[in-house]
């Protein structure tokens, strides 16, 4: 339900902190002066669009901020979820609208686009009336609310499982249909190219042992070469290196006799010439088991083309056939077990039709059932409020290859306002006062306490008097047992059914217009009342008439 608002700068409204109640509020005022204004304010909330003309003449922007209480809202609950918006038990939405033509609208803080607050919107508030969001016309609306009533619940989700199910099944028949345009073709490929990969007889690490060991045999010569001359001048040279360590080892010793602190050198020393020997040892060893085949270098040189030849025509890395050859074994694996799964899933598809079918029908059956009985209880609703006619909701059934996760039925409310005259869709019969009457007769036969938490009726009461006005406050006043309410009305009939009262005044200071809300008290409420009862000369017999109004309630 709707707790606060708060408007800042928007039109004749300066600024403006409203807290709402439960129950009905009443919302009255002279024409003019305002109350359209907070409507307007309650749509840019709920994401309507914006323009700049509606800023206050002396501010840069127009800032709303409306506070929801979400708790009991699994609807909204859910999308802020999706959302990954935190929530509590609270809603803040926060539109602001500057001078430059700039919207921005937020959720508890959160940056959002304008279609995501109309989408929350839809959820929180319904204002029915000559202003927008008039959701009674629409066609998935008008289903929920014929389905809400006949509370076929199960049903309803079966048929939503059912086609989960289905919808499932044909999108995997789809990609194995694409895929079967040129199974033949693709078939035939595959198995050319895991048996060219197989006659090669590759191994994982076979490529990298190849290069390392064609690496080693190309560069022979130069391999030998240098170790036979590192070889000789370690060991077999007058100056070797060994023979040079030894002298400078011996010549290190002498001068120990002098300096012991060189004693040190001298292990350094013959630990190298201990090191210069196991080198020389390992090069020798090297040097005698040396393979310069040139044989072996042929074969390896024709197996690394082979590498390089299928490497580039499969476009893969000389190194990665090895796993290019076990994705394709996998692609053929699959390719020949899809015709016995499209097999399957066609079977699976045909059961899940026929078990749609069968379902979508029962639900078709309760669905007529269902509009009968509250189309007939409607058209009483409607003959109390004074409208005459007859409403009537059609179910006919969708001529459609595809199916619907809601079942088969378009559902059509119809009306006719006056006795004789056809049955039309509401929206090309009803006037905007009418359509509001029947909004509200919907609302108290089929919604009690499901549905949208917060309704507002914007002159409900237009083109009604006397007995139907007084109809019409009683039955907002025990729809407000299930929503609140609020209703914008000059009747004083229905402002004396409200729970709440709020007066909206228009007032000047300094050329400038202000447009405030007061909530009244008992004695205010009389003198309100009154005034909507007399006119501008509130008399002492008004007075008593609006008290005796308000204690009738």
């Amino acid at each position: 339900m709707l707790c606060q608002l708060v408007i800042n700068g928007l039109a004749v409204i300066d600024s403006l902190d409203l807290e709402f109640k439960s129950g009905m509020t009443v919302l009255t005022g002279e024409t003019g002066a305002g109350k359209s204004i907070l409507l307007d304010a309650l749509g840019l909330i709920l994401g309507d669009r914006a323009d700049t003309n509606i800023i206050r003449g002396n501010k840069d922007k127009t800032d709303i901020t409306a506070v929801f209480l979400v708790k009991e809202n699994p609807e909204v609950k859910f999308k802020l979820e999706e959302l990954e918006i935190n929530s509590d038990d609270e809603l803040y939405i926060r539109r602001t609208i500057s001078r430059d033509g700039r919207s921005r609208a937020y959720l508890n803080n959160t940056p959002v686009t304008i279609q995501v607050l109309k989408n929350i919107g839809e959820f929180l508030i319904d204002i029915h009336g000559q202003h927008a969001h008039q959701s009674l016309s629409r066609s998935d609306v008008q289903r929920e609310l014929l389905d809400q009533y006949g509370q076929y619940n199960s049903l309803i989700d079966d048929v939503k499982t059912t086609y989960r199910d289905w919808k499932s099944t044909n999108e995997q028949l789809k990609i194995i249909n694409s895929d079967g345009e040129d199974y033949d073709a693709r078939l035939s490929l595959l198995k050319y190219q895991i048996e060219e990969l197989t006659q090669l007889n590759i191994t994982e690490s076979e490529y990298m042992d190849l290069t390392k060991n064609y690496k080693r045999l190309s560069n022979s010569q130069q391999l030998l070469e240098s170790c036979q001359k590192i070889y000789a001048e370690l060991t077999d040279s007058d100056i070797s290196i060994n023979t040079r360590l030894a002298a400078h080892n011996q010549e290190i010793n002498a001068l120990c006799e002098i300096d012991n602190s060189l004693k040190n050198v001298s292990t350094l020393l013959e630990n190298a010439s201990i090191q210069v020997d196991e080198a020389s040892n390992e090069l020798r060893s090297y040097i005698e088991q040396f393979d310069t085949d040139q044989t072996e270098l042929n074969k390896l040189e024709e197996r690394l083309n082979k590498y390089h030849e299928l490497s580039r025509k499969h476009k893969v890395k000389p190194e990665e056939l090895y796993k290019h050859l076990e994705l394709l074994s996998e692609q053929l694996d699959q390719l020949e077990g899809g015709q016995a799964q499209h097999e399957i899933l066609q079977k699976k598809n045909i059961e899940l039709t026929e078990q749609y079918t069968r379902l979508a029908t029962e639900l078709r059956q309760e669905r007529k059932k269902t509009a009968k009985t509250l189309s007939e209880e409607i058209t009483n609703k409607m003959t109390g409020l004074g409208m005459g006619g007859k409403f009537n909701i059609e179910v006919n059934e969708i001529q459609d290859e595809l199916l619907h996760s809601y079942g088969m039925d378009k559902i059509n409310f119809l009306v006719s306002t006056n006795p004789g005259q056809p049955l039309r869709p509401i929206t090309k019969v009803a006037s905007g006062g009418e359509l509001s009457r029947l909004s509200l007769a919907i609302q108290i036969v089929g919604l009690k306490d499901k549905g949208i938490p917060t309704l507002i009726f914007d002159e409900v009461d237009a083109g009604i008097s006397g007995g139907i006005a007084e109809i019409v406050g009683n039955l907002l006043n025990r729809l407000a047992e299930y929503r609140q309410i609020l209703c914008v009305t000059h009747l004083p009939q229905v402002a004396s059914c409200g729970h709440c009262h709020l007066r909206v005044l228009k007032t000047e200071k300094n050329n400038e217009t202000f447009t405030q809300v007061i909530e009244l008290n008992n004695e205010e409420r009389v003198n309100e009342i009154a005034r909507m009862l007399a006119g501008m000369k509130v008399t002492d017999e008004s007075r008593a008439n609006a008290a005796q109004m308000l204690e009738s309630v």
